[in-house]
């Protein structure tokens, strides 16, 4: 395979797709999405009295993009449920709704994972997005709705027992194994692109909407900032699910990370970033940069298709190479700097400084995996199966 090949993974089909932006959005998952559409901000928001125009620009702008997207989604689906049985949605009995949810737990469309696994119904994480999604219509409409009635909340609680889950949690993408990546990738635009995104989602531990809602320098339409200097580099997040009045930027030191600094430097050289747009872009055919900016739906496509091009690179067969590469996502980089930050001894605090985590019961699991990795036994001498030279 050529270096610097830009593989696509796209779930549901047997091949990759190669090709630039532009092609991915031909992928299943997008195509999906765009199917039917879904219902407007306004059946969300509250509809307040005397509010100015300034007023409602910023009690729209309360929700955050994705929790509006997965109310509007889970709301448009209750609304079609019930015009098939003839009744209103709004004012929405408990019963009724847990009765759907029931439904749904079952018998409900499943995700790609649920499909791949051969599971039945849809998954807790989805059904219980029902309730506040109901509950923030009935707000908007005026209205109540009793969120702790026993039917909704015991038949909750009997979907998590019957169809209890393992976490679906991507694996690590440890700081070794992306610097290999890193150091592979080609010398093409997109390319560029890619290495900065890994090396700056890796060495900051951010997440995919925080790394493409990045601006150069200064706030412009996007979520938060990148700054640079002789020293390191410092993202101030703005705007955000977990963005508190008190957050400190977040710092990645260019001598800790010499080769993430020469990543992101090279990128925004190369492509001309100025400042106030977006830091990361996107491309469309014939690998053209566009002023628009990189979509988070791409991030976890871009990791997946860069730890395939890695393995197929090392000697990994192709097949085996993809199914491995689907493990992993944009979570990974996030994942992977603790990982590798607990097993090379960093403790929580240090640790939480760059992650921003505020529950110590996330972290201590990076620790408990960083441990096991450190402690195994297997390793020594006359333990391990295996012939030592």
């Amino acid at each position: 395979m050529p270096q610097g090949t830009n593989i696509a993974l796209v779930r549901d089909e047997k091949r990759p797709y190669l090709g630039s932006d532009k092609g991915w959005l031909s992928g299943p998952i997008v195509s999906r999405w765009r199917r039917g559409g879904a219902v407007t901000k306004t059946d969300i928001i509250p509809q307040i009295d005397f509010l100015s125009k300034d007023a409602l620009k910023f009690l729209k702008a309360s929700l955050a993009p994705n929790t509006l997207r997965a109310y509007a989604a889970q709301l448009k689906a209750w609304e079609q449920h019930c015009e098939e049985q003839s009744v209103a949605p709004y004012p929405a009995s408990p019963v009724a709704v847990a009765n759907w949810i029931a439904e749904r737990a079952n018998h409900g469309r499943r995700g790609g994972r649920r499909i791949a696994t051969g599971e039945a119904g849809q998954a807790i994480s989805s059904v219980r997005t029902v309730i506040p999604a109901i509950r923030a219509a009935h707000v908007a409409k005026g209205l109540s709705f009793d969120t702790r009635h026993q039917a909704l909340r015991g038949v909750l609680q009997g979907i998590k027992r019957e169809k209890a889950e393992a976490p679906n949690q991507s694996a690590a993408l440890p700081a070794r194994q992306l610097l290999d990546i890193l150091e592979g990738l080609a010398d093409d635009l997109v390319a560029v692109r890619d290495a900065a995104l890994l090396a700056l989602g890796f060495a900051a531990a951010r997440r995919r909407s925080e790394l493409v809602g990045l601006d150069l320098d200064r706030l412009g339409e996007g979520s938060g900032f990148l700054m640079r200097n002789a020293k390191d580099f410092r993202i101030v997040l703005v705007r955000g699910k977990t963005v508190t009045d008190d957050d400190d930027p977040i710092i990645v030191n260019r001598e800790d990370n010499r080769e993430a600094a020469k990543a992101i430097d090279r990128w925004l050289d190369q492509a001309g970033i100025a400042s106030g747009e977006p830091v990361f872009r996107s491309f469309r055919k014939g690998d053209r940069l566009q002023r628009e900016r990189l979509s988070a739906d791409y991030v976890p496509r871009i990791v997946k298709a860069r730890v395939a091009q890695h393995l197929v690179r090392s000697g990994v067969p192709e097949k085996l190479a993809f199914k491995e590469a689907a493990r992993y996502a944009a979570h990974s980089l996030r994942h992977g700097f603790a990982t590798s930050a607990a097993e090379a001894g960093a403790s929580t605090l240090e640790i939480a400084s760059v992650t921003g985590h505020r529950s110590q019961t996330i972290l201590a699991r990076y620790v408990r995996q960083a441990d096991k990795n450190n402690l195994r036994p297997g390793r020594r001498i006359g333990v391990g199966l295996r012939r030592d030279v």
